[in-house]
């Protein structure tokens, strides 16, 4: 896979990042040639880092038998990790690319600022959750519902640090995807019990959030 970025699509980004508020570290953990789409997620994530001063990559190449791995909860390749001034559960298992594109844009944005432009009432019962949760949203990169679910997913984990979210590319974890019975996309699995089909309003996924602590 060849990983570009039009100059249109180069200005638009530029002109998104300007209004970052804290810096952005994407933490990319590869695994050279063993893993498929390693090389294109650094080329990805290494030209958007270009685009602001406010934005950085953290490459940790090799086994994710090591103690930053453990820390982020990393366990597939390539995988990214979105911190800002805080430290969140917000990954991407695959390479963000084609309508994914914008929810690894979004990502940064949301970190970057720390918050999420939910309604109040959504923000305050995502904050008001008080047991763990495991999100899984499983996407393809054709899909154009899923950057709206990975993005929706990942600002619960930005608003509530006992949220862990990733994003999971179904085309390039087939095992998953058939372990959690992925027959469309978007498919979201909440703590393993609960799940959701397709592009959810922030209301309903707030029920989904409440379903898998009950």
């Amino acid at each position: 896979m060849v990983v570009e970025m039009d100059d249109a699509t180069r200005e638009q980004v530029k002109e998104m990042f300007e209004n970052l508020v804290d810096e952005v570290t994407i933490h990319l953990f590869t695994e050279g040639n063993k893993c498929l789409y390693c090389n294109d997620t650094r080329d990805m994530v290494e030209m958007v880092a270009e685009l602001s001063d406010l934005v950085k990559v953290v490459e940790h190449e090799g086994s994710l038998d090591n103690d930053v791995a453990k820390k982020m909860g990393v366990k597939h390749h390539p995988a990214i990790v979105l911190h800002g001034k805080d430290e969140y559960k917000v990954k991407f298992y695959g390479i963000p690319a084609g309508h994914e594109f914008a929810a690894l844009i979004g990502g940064i944005i949301d970190v970057s600022s720390g918050t999420a432009p939910l309604p109040p009432d959504v923000i305050e019962d995502i904050r008001a959750i008080d047991k763990p949760i495991h999100i899984r949203v499983f996407v393809t990169p054709q899909c154009p519902y899923c950057p709206g679910m990975t993005r929706l997913a990942h600002q619960a984990a930005i608003l509530n640090p006992l949220i862990d979210s990733e994003m999971f590319e179904s085309l390039e974890f087939q095992d998953e995807a058939s372990k959690y019975e992925v027959f469309g996309v978007p498919k979201t699995i909440f703590n393993e019990t609960v799940s959701a089909d397709g592009l959810t309003p922030p209301e309903m996924f707030v029920d989904k959030l409440f379903e898998a602590i009950e």
